[in-house]
C-alpha cells in the first residue's frame, strides 16, 4: 500500500469519485452509502475538491465488460476533457475485477494525466515495471476470486434447481411471490412463488391455442393483442410478442418443474440457452402446476412438428403443419404422382350486380406444388376440395363407427404393457448402469494421485486407457438413455391422444361439426398421418400408433 501523500502536496486537486455495487441485493443494503462516505471523508481529509461522482448500480465488475459500463465510459470522456485530476474509489476492485481489462484501463487513465487513488490502498503508481506488475497481480487475484465465487454460486443454483427450490428473483408470469415463513441465516424472510389465478388462466389459454387449435406463437401473440389480453409482465403495458409466447410455451415451470440456466450472460450480454442445456427440477412441485404434464408434453411434440421438413427422432408418423389455409388437409395431403405437398390456390371471378356494384368471388382449391413449380408430374395441377374432403370425411365416418366396436381401453392398456412399460424398465436399467459406471470412473480417477506417487498397482498409461474407456462407455450409454427418453415421451403423448379419442368417439362427430376450422384440423390430425391424392384415387393413412393399438384389422389405408 502506497503511503498517503501529505495534505499540503495535493491541495486544490480536483477529484472524481466512482462508486459501484455489483448486485441488486447490495442496493438494498448500506454498501453504496458506505463507499460515498469513505470517499468524501478521504477527499476532505486530503484537502482536495470533489467535482464529480459516478454511480454504478447493480453492475458486475467481473461479468460486464468495460465497454458496456456507461458510468465508467462517462468517466473516461470527462478525463479526456480534463474535468478532474484524480479518480478516487473506495477500493480498486470497484473499478472492475477483470484481469484482461483493468490494468489496461488504469494505465489509460494514467496516460491521460489522471491519478488513481483508493481510500484503502492509496495511490496506484506506474513509475516502473514493479508498479505495473503489482497492478496486474491485484486484478488477477480479484478475477480469480470472482471466478471462484461464480462457480460456487452457479453450482449452488444448480443444486437448488434440481431440488425444486426457489432461487430468488422475480416470479415467472403466472405466479406471485409471498412470504414463506422461513428466514435465512441473516434473518431475512424468504419468499416463495404461488399461482396467480388470473395469469394462470391466460397461460392455460395459450397452451390450449396450440393443443386444440394448432396456433403458432405469432398467431397467438396477434390474437392476444387484438383481444387486448393484459400482459402485466411487460413494462408500461407492453404488447405480447412471439418471443414471449415461445418462452411461456417451453417453460417447464408451468408443469411444476422449475428450471435454472435458461439465459446466460457473457460480458453483460444475455442470450437464451437451448432447452436441453437447462437445469430442470428432478421432482415435480405440485403447487406450481398450471398445465397438466401430459398436455405440456403434447404441446412440445406438436410444436416440434410444425416445420414440414422436421421429424422427431423416433417418430414414425409424418410431421404435419397446421396451416391457416381454409382447406382442411393442406399440410396433410400430398400428390400421389410426384410426392409434392398439396398447397392452396384460389380461383377468382369478378361479376357485376344489377346496381353496378362489382363483386369478387373466390374459391380455394388444392394445387400440386410440384407441378406448379415445373416439377415433372403426370397428375393434375388443381384438385377440387369436394373431391378430396368429401371422400376423406366419409371414410373417416366409417372408420370411427368401426372404432366404436373395438374395446380401445383394453387395446391401449395392451399397447402400454408391450411398449411403454418395457421401455420404462429399460430406462431404469440404463440409469442404474450409468450410475454404476460413474462409480467405477470415480474409483479409477482416485487412483491417479496414488499412481503418480508410485503407491498404486496401476501404471499411469493403463489408468489413462481405462479412464478413457469408461468415459466412452458413459457417453454411449447416456446417448442411448437420451434417445429412449425421447421415444417414451413421444409414445406417452400418442397414447394420451388415443385416450382422448377413446373418450370422445361417441360424440366425436358432434364436437367436430360444432368446432371452428382450426380445431377441426387438430382433431383430424390426431387420426390422420397423411393423405395421398392421385387423378382417380384418394388414400387416407391413419397414424401408425393407432394402427398398432387397434391391430392389423384396421391397419390398411382407407381408400376411395
Amino acid at each position: 500500500m502506497e503511503a498517503i501523500t501529505p495534505k499540503n502536496e495535493l491541495v486544490n486537486k480536483r477529484v472524481a469519485c466512482l462508486y459501484r455495487v455489483s448486485t441488486r441485493a447490495q442496493l438494498l443494503g448500506d454498501d453504496m452509502p458506505m463507499q460515498k462516505r469513505a470517499c468524501r471523508d478521504f477527499v476532505d481529509k486530503q484537502g482536495w475538491t470533489l467535482v464529480k461522482e459516478y454511480t454504478e448500480k447493480g453492475v458486475s465488475g467481473y461479468r460486464v465488460s468495460v465497454n458496456k459500463r456507461g458510468e465508467l465510459q462517462k468517466a473516461k470522456l470527462d478525463a479526456e476533457d480534463g474535468l478532474y485530476d484524480i479518480l478516487l474509489v473506495f477500493m480498486f476492485d470497484r473499478l472492475g475485477r477483470r484481469d484482461d481489462e483493468m490494468p489496461i484501463i488504469m494505465n489509460w487513465f494514467n496516460e491521460k494525466g489522471v491519478e488513481l487513488w483508493s481510500t484503502q490502498e492509496g495511490q496506484q503508481k506506474f513509475d516502473d515495471y514493479s508498479d505495473k506488475l503489482k497492478n496486474y497481480i491485484r486484478f488477477w487475484q480479484s478475477n480469480g476470486e470472482s471466478e471462484n465465487t461464480s462457480i460456487r454460486v452457479r453450482e449452488n443454483h444448480t443444486q437448488m434447481a434440481e431440488d425444486g427450490l426457489f432461487r430468488g428473483g422475480r416470479a415467472a408470469f403466472g405466479y406471485k411471490l409471498i412470504e414463506s415463513g422461513i428466514k435465512n441465516k441473516k434473518g431475512k424472510e424468504l419468499m416463495k412463488p404461488v399461482i396467480k389465478p388470473d395469469e394462470a388462466k391466460i397461460i392455460d389459454e395459450i397452451y390450449t391455442y396450440v393443443d386444440e387449435y394448432g396456433f403458432g406463437s405469432n398467431r397467438i401473440a396477434k390474437y392476444m393483442n387484438n383481444e387486448r389480453v393484459p400482459f402485466v409482465a411487460a413494462p408500461n403495458g407492453g404488447q405480447w410478442s412471439a418471443g414471449v409466447i415461445n418462452f411461456i410455451l417451453r417453460n417447464p415451470v408451468y408443469k411444476g418443474y422449475p428450471t435454472y440456466g435458461k439465459r446466460t450472460s457473457d460480458m453483460g450480454v444475455f442470450s437464451m440457452q437451448k432447452p436441453q442445456d437447462w437445469v430442470v427440477s428432478k421432482k415435480q412441485i405440485i403447487e406450481l402446476v398450471i398445465i397438466p404434464e401430459n398436455k405440456w408434453d403434447r404441446v412440445q411434440q406438436s410444436r416440434s412438428k410444425r416445420s414440414p421438413n422436421k421429424k422427431t427422432q423416433n417418430s414414425n408418423d409424418e410431421p404435419k403443419k397446421i396451416t391457416k389455409s381454409p382447406l382442411l388437409f393442406v399440410g396433410m395431403a400430398k400428390c400421389g404422382h410426384c410426392g409434392a405437398p398439396l398447397t392452396t390456390t384460389y380461383n377468382r371471378k369478378t361479376y357485376t350486380l344489377v346496381d353496378g356494384t362489382k363483386k369478387i368471388w373466390t374459391s380455394p382449391k388444392y394445387r400440386c406444388s410440384g407441378k406448379a413449380s415445373g416439377k415433372i408430374c403426370n397428375g393434375q395441377t388443381i384438385y377440387s376440395p369436394n373431391k378430396i374432403e368429401k371422400i376423406v370425411l366419409e371414410e373417416l365416418d366409417i372408420f370411427l363407427d368401426e372404432l366404436k366396436q373395438i374395446n380401445l381401453k383394453t387395446e391401449i392398456e395392451s399397447f402400454n404393457k408391450n411398449n411403454i412399460d418395457g421401455d420404462s424398465q429399460e430406462l431404469r436399467r440404463l440409469q442404474n448402469e450409468i450410475e454404476k459406471k460413474y462409480k467405477e470412473l470415480f474409483a479409477l480417477t482416485s487412483e491417479v494421485p496414488k499412481s503418480i506417487m508410485g503407491q498404486s498397482s496401476f501404471k499411469a498409461e493403463l489408468l489413462n486407457t481405462l479412464i478413457d474407456q469408461k468415459n466412452n462407455e458413459i457417453t454411449e450409454e447416456s446417448s442411448k438413455l437420451s434417445n429412449l427418453q425421447i421415444k417414451v415421451k413421444e409414445m406417452k403423448v400418442e397414447v394420451d391422444e388415443m385416450e382422448m379419442l377413446r373418450k370422445h368417439i361417441p360424440v366425436w362427430k358432434e364436437v367436430y361439426k360444432n368446432s371452428p376450422l382450426e380445431k377441426q384440423k387438430m382433431m383430424l390430425g390426431v387420426l390422420i398421418n397423411n393423405i395421398v391424392v392421385t387423378r382417380d384415387r384418394v388414400e387416407v393413412n391413419v397414424k401408425l400408433h393407432i394402427q398398432e393399438i387397434i391391430g392389423n384389422e384396421q391397419a390398411n389405408p382407407l381408400t376411395s
